[in-house]
């Protein structure tokens, strides 16, 4: 056991000593006989993580990886030394910051210079488990170290969608540091919006109702950009005895509008019960009979068309061609703090619609790198043209149209927009 998590150069023989001089030391703390092997084997995992630790400090040399966030190696003079000891020890501060799961394997891949193969293999982890442990800590530990570095980070939030898959590729088009950037991703839609809200994000990618509910219950907003136009689909289980409940992002979404929209155009259609499912749950709530369809973003549609769970019935934008949902809302008072800011990743997002448009693969990669999705699927939405990119620029008759129709649905409780909202400002100087 100790030999298979131990990396080369470190002996599985002490770890092993060590760990039956604690056993011998502790043999009167087990209550049960049959539970010696186990309890000897987390013994001698304890162990090999220690072993591990005291090896001599290494940092990853994978710029992807580490982002830039930690010093170079190899410095001499004496000022850019004494430099990277405090970083380093503001950098192990915020590794102790981290929640346990998480601190364990950012400190062997980090630190001690393990690969995703030796950390899964140290922490007997699944190599996936690891690369998800590792994605979740990076924004935790780039905030933390910006802060020491007296950065001013701009924080944006999204959702594992297709809709959002330009914040998805900014943000790996990012990965020199040009900008002070901090990328979010959010698996709920409600804490995504609470923490918009609370200004623990200065923007987000986020459905239109939810951004002018929150600017109507005093966060003033600023929409800048449209993240995408049309992107969901409406699917039903194949199975026989599926329940008359249909799965929905929230009441406050882009879906609500169009679903009631769809039911006036067509007053045939049944009218469904909802719940709110997020996106990423649709396949679980299939599978566990809680829903029995489900209106949401892709390419949640295409993976359960894809694994057998349901069909497609219905694009949104059959319901409404080219209609708005996600945009991409700043707060107010970043965006005249930080204009320039706002302006470059502008930027970078319409830089990164134009290399979606020319490698739809390397988009598909990069969606599957963030959300876990398989890149054959994510490949599909945009070879299907499911969501479309093009014509970005915020639009004031096209929010209002929105607008009106929300407020019919009963979503919003005005139909007009909301005077200094839209700020087209922004797209037009990236676009210069």
């Amino acid at each position: 056991q100790a030999r298979r998590r131990l990396p080369p150069g470190l002996p599985a023989e002490d770890a092993v000593q060590e760990a039956l001089l604690i056993a011998c030391s502790k043999l009167g703390d087990l209550r049960e006989d049959q539970a010696f092997p186990s309890w000897l084997a987390a013994i001698v995992n304890s162990q090999c993580l220690r072993l591990m630790n005291a090896r001599r400090p290494e940092l990853s040399l994978d710029e992807a990886e580490v982002r830039g966030l930690l010093p170079a190696r190899g410095v001499t003079d004496p000022e850019t030394a004494l430099c990277t000891r405090e970083m380093l020890a503001a950098f192990d501060a915020a590794l102790e910051d981290l929640p346990g799961r998480l601190r364990d394997v950012c400190r062997l891949h980090f630190r001690r210079g393990l690969s995703v193969p030796e950390v899964a293999q140290a922490c007997a982890l699944p190599e996936g488990t690891v690369k998800k442990r590792l994605f979740t800590a990076r924004p935790l530990l780039q905030e933390r170290l910006a802060r020491f570095r007296c950065e001013d980070l701009f924080r944006v939030g999204y959702m594992p969608v297709s809709d959002h898959l330009l914040a998805m590729c900014a943000d790996h088009l990012n990965q020199a540091r040009a900008l002070p950037l901090l990328s979010r991703r959010y698996l709920s839609w409600a804490a995504l919006t609470r923490d918009l809200e609370r200004g623990r994000l200065d923007a987000a990618f986020i459905m239109t109702p939810l951004a002018l509910d929150l600017h109507g219950r005093g966060t003033p907003l600023l929409y800048v950009l449209d993240g995408h136009h049309d992107g969901s689909a409406i699917s039903v289980a194949r199975s026989e005895d599926r329940p008359w409940r249909m799965g929905l992002p929230g009441q406050t979404s882009t879906h609500s509008v169009l679903l009631h929209h769809l039911l006036q155009e067509r007053p045939e259609l049944p009218l469904l019960p909802t719940v709110v499912v997020n996106p990423s749950a649709v396949a679980g709530s299939l599978r566990q009979n809680e829903i029995g369809s489900f209106f949401c973003a892709e390419p949640w549609s295409a993976k359960c068309r894809c694994e057998g769970l349901t069909d497609r019935v219905l694009l949104s934008r059959d319901i409404l061609p080219g209609h708005l949902c996600c945009i991409l809302a700043v707060r107010r008072e970043f965006a005249q703090r930080r204009g320039q800011v706002v302006a470059d990743y502008v930027r970078l997002l319409l830089s990164a619609r134009d290399r979606v448009r020319r490698d739809p693969a390397f988009a598909a990669g990069v969606q599957s790198a963030r959300t876990g999705i398989d890149r054959d699927i994510a490949r599909l939405v945009l070879e299907e043209r499911t969501v479309s990119f093009e014509d970005l620029e915020p639009d004031t008759g096209r929010m209002a149209s929105f607008t009106r129709l929300a407020h019919a649905a009963g979503v919003l409780p005005d139909p007009g927009v909301p005077e200094g909202f839209v700020c087209k400002d922004f797209a037009l100087q990236a676009s210069a």
